[in-house]
């Protein structure tokens, strides 16, 4: 995986075009109008041509509308790549809330009607995996839903489908890639089916000792309490009990490290909480002990006030699933470890354009390089650390407990209530959750 800070969404990558099929709003002829999208006035020995210039100028171009009468739906797994940059995560937002807020679903939701293969977002029993937030890249995470299917032909094969990853990838920003595409298992819904995820975060050197954050790591290791490791959404979440199956820190080429862990499911920001800590304890600022303290709860019910770290650095690895041939399966590998199982070719359309982003990012690096070894020479990048004054986490300001949060939130609620009969709340009234 490439380290997300060196990926760049505006390279001048240039996408493999898509193969014959109901691509740019143009279907098959059999769905309602040629491939070409474009009306013709010849019969079969040329007839009809005598309508003037004027007329065949404005049929040349015109398209007919889609005929869903004779589409048929199949339910699709997808296997998708983004470079999370410019996006405000991947779910999608209501635009009438939030005008200026492209996320990788809404990009996803036009391409998808662009090309003919879904009616409406409300209708295609759309279903996704990790809700990734905003800044967060995915190198494996998975969607599923009802894709219109390849018109049948005579004698054809039931497996003659579309390549659907080429034709999406044929319309959609070289920052979002469909990795892979199959049929969906029965019942499969990419939310309930995975087994497990698993993240990777990259984070430049600046001198950390791996050997602590990796005694620091291993407690997280099995079923805790993760309360003080997240952002708590109590609207939405009141057991935060998570389970982490493996964790793992090592050094990558390039002076970057990375942190890997391995889990059930995950609470939201906890990955980056987790990393914020494990960096204070490989910079020196805490022991690798204060990790099995902030999972104490009885005697830590409030969380001490610290930054999680930067999304910049977040990468949704993949996904376990049983029964899909590109997803890993059960039981999970090892955190950065990559499952035999889950080796795969992806759509080349995909293949071409990624390989070219990290082309890319290596000449941007170097250059980076060149210009911090002008600054500070050659053991600059290896040895800077910024120089703050480090306050121990457990000597800090706390946040209030699930129970004070709840509180206070019912508190809130009888207030709106006392307020008026109104059924709409009033606007501001939310919590602030995304």
């Amino acid at each position: 995986v490439v380290p997300p800070m060196a990926l760049s969404s505006s390279s001048s990558s240039s996408s493999v075009r898509p193969p014959p099929g109901p691509v740019l709003g143009a279907a098959d002829a059999e769905g309602g109008f040629e491939a070409g999208g474009e009306e013709t006035t010849e019969g079969p020995s040329g007839r009809n041509r005598g309508e003037g210039k004027d007329a065949k100028k404005r049929k040349k171009g015109t398209r007919r509308e889609f005929d869903w009468s004779k589409a048929t739906f199949g339910h699709f797994v997808i296997k998708i790549a983004y470079v999370g940059t410019k996006y405000f995560g991947l779910a999608w937002q209501d635009p009438s809330a939030c005008p200026n807020c492209p996320t990788v679903e809404s990009k996803l939701f036009e391409a998808l009607i662009k090309t003919c293969l879904i009616r409406d977002r409300t209708s295609c029993s759309y279903s996704r995996c990790g809700r990734t937030d905003k800044g967060v890249h995915a190198a494996g995470n998975y969607i599923a839903l009802q894709l219109r299917e390849k018109p049948r032909k005579e004698g054809a094969s039931g497996d003659d489908d579309y390549d659907y990853a080429a034709m999406l990838n044929g319309v959609l920003s070289s920052d979002i890639r469909m990795l892979a595409c199959c049929r969906a298992p029965p019942g499969f819904d990419a939310r309930f089916s995975c087994k497990y995820r698993a993240y990777q975060y990259y984070f430049p050197l600046c001198g950390e000792n791996l050997d602590r954050m990796r005694e620091a790591a291993q407690s997280f290791v099995g079923a805790h309490d993760f309360r003080n490791f997240c952002k708590m959404d109590i609207e939405a979440v009141t057991n935060y009990r998570r389970e982490v199956l493996s964790v793992s820190v090592q050094e990558k080429p390039g002076g970057v490290g990375e942190f890997s862990v391995t889990g059930l499911a995950f609470l939201w920001h906890q990955v980056r909480n987790m990393v914020a800590v494990l960096l204070l304890v490989g910079a020196g600022h805490e022991e690798p002990g204060i990790v099995r303290e902030l999972l104490d709860i009885e005697k830590h019910p409030r969380k001490p006030i610290f930054e999680p770290a930067d999304e910049s650095g977040l990468v949704l690895r993949d996904c376990g699933f049983l029964d899909i041939p590109f997803a890993p399966g059960v039981p999970a590998p090892l955190a950065g470890e990559t499952s035999a199982q889950s080796d795969f070719s992806a759509s080349a359309s995909a293949a071409e354009t990624l390989q070219q982003m990290w082309a890319q990012s290596r000449r941007v690096a170097a250059v980076q390089e060149c210009l911090a070894a002008a600054a500070g020479g050659g053991a600059f990048a290896s040895e800077f650390r910024p120089r703050e004054k480090h306050t121990p986490l457990l000597r800090r300001g706390v946040g209030p407990s699930f129970e004070e949060k709840v509180q206070a939130f019912e508190v809130k609620k009888r207030r709106k209530g006392d307020a008026g009969t109104s059924a709409e709340p009033a606007e501001g009234d939310g919590d602030g959750d995304e």
